[in-house]
């Protein structure tokens, strides 16, 4: 922190004195602003799409596989994809999306679905939903595990009186299972949102940010700058503004979140 502080009041170069030049080219490039805009449309994809995936598959597990066996197995499927690095995601979906050989236009055209090869990294909506399904498919399952947990805590007599009382299952999820599974919601939009402002490695090895700045988000901008155009004072700017933000914006999501009183 104090390395980077010192490097973004200071010229590129020579090492001049500064003052606040570079924090003030760094909030006034269009980049930041494309950056940002990527990270909200990023955001507005990948989280919901978690909550609501992960949250019905444990629904569905806590309600209807009864079998131990089954419920071993499905929470081992679901570690997988949690533990691969990110890097390592990154390489796989580049197998799978790239134009000549990958491996999902190959599979469409043997289903006759399409005739021509879609250019899924070279467009930027194909290239934003092509970096935001790899984020839901590794982080989904972890919804997943903290709900199906949640679901562990509901008590079984509530339960049972509101079937007694023909409750259905929507009636009991929204009335009695969302009333115990709500901190936990919280907590993993406060978890997930932390990973999507600093997610970084699958997107680098995906599409490097490209398009153009389709899927150059908050994370990747400061990289840009400062490995890119070689701009280190305000990449150094940049990152002390993230972090800066990123605080303030956890400190509010936190005071959300339920604290235990005495």
């Amino acid at each position: 922190f104090i390395v980077a502080l010192a490097t973004s009041v200071r010229a590129d170069g020579d090492g001049e004195f500064v003052g606040f030049l570079n924090y003030a080219r760094a909030v006034t490039d269009p980049l930041l602003f494309a950056a940002l805009r990527a990270t909200g449309t990023y955001a507005l994809i990948v989280l919901p799409t978690q909550v609501v995936l992960g949250t019905a598959l444990a629904l569905v597990v806590h309600h209807r596989v009864k079998s131990p066996g089954v419920r071993a197995l499905i929470y081992v499927m679901a570690i997988a994809p949690i533990v691969i690095p990110p890097v390592g995601t990154g390489v796989i979906a580049r197998l799978i999306y790239a134009p000549d050989y990958g491996a999902l236009n190959h599979l469409l055209q043997l289903a006759g679905l399409i005739q021509h090869e879609i250019p899924w990294l070279s467009n930027p909506t194909g290239a934003m939903l092509s970096v935001a399904s790899v984020d839901i498919w590794q982080w989904t399952p972890f919804v997943y595990l903290v709900i199906f947990a949640g679901l562990q805590t509901v008590p079984h007599e509530t339960i049972e009186a509101a079937q007694v009382d023909g409750a259905s299952w929507w009636q009991q999820f929204w009335r009695i299972e969302l009333h115990y599974l709500r901190p936990l919601l919280l907590l993993i939009v406060f978890l997930r949102l932390a990973d999507v402002l600093r997610v970084f490695d699958h997107i680098f090895v995906l599409t490097g940010g490209g398009p153009g700045t389709a899927t150059q988000l908050l994370s990747l901008h400061p990289y840009r700058v400062g490995f890119k155009f070689f701009n280190t004072g305000e990449a150094a700017a940049l990152a002390i503004l993230v972090m800066v933000g990123v605080s303030l914006l956890f400190t509010a999501v936190a005071r959300l979140l339920p604290v235990e009183r005495d």
